[in-house]
């Protein structure tokens, strides 16, 4: 019976949100033709026939067409971009010339290395050190 209620609020909370998001959808389609054409006679006609059609007819397209651009725009691709191409793994070390380009583990070693260099050397200027 528990299991019949959770289904039934995950479907139903579904629907609000893709209510929500064809709001938005139509709010960002009455700006960019406002934009675009302005607030004549034209802008109301193409509001309601580019409106019936993105909400209605051809929302199976364009509801995840729309996700996907807010969720880029809210910078979900920096977070995507970071955990792929600087941290996680990487090459393994090799002995000989580095490469200019190297990994995300190569790249925190040199940083780890540089910054132990420099703690070493301001201990020094303490101690009265060169």
């Amino acid at each position: 019976m528990l299991t019949l209620f959770v289904s039934l609020f995950i479907f139903e909370l579904f629907s609000d949100v893709n209510l929500i998001i064809k709001i938005f959808v139509l709010m960002t389609l009455v700006s960019w033709v406002k934009n675009h054409v302005g607030e004549g006679p034209l802008s109301w006609i193409l509001i309601a026939g580019m409106g019936y059609f993105i909400l209605f007819d051809g929302w199976r397209l364009f509801g995840p067409i729309y996700v996907l651009y807010m969720l880029l725009m809210f910078g979900v691709s920096g977070v995507i971009i970071d955990f792929f191409f600087v941290g996680g793994g990487g090459a393994p070390e090799r002995e000989g010339m580095e490469s200019p380009v190297g990994s995300g583990i190569d790249v925190a070693n040199r940083m780890a290395m540089h910054k132990a260099q420099q703690s070493q050397s301001v201990a020094q200027r303490i101690r009265g050190g060169r």
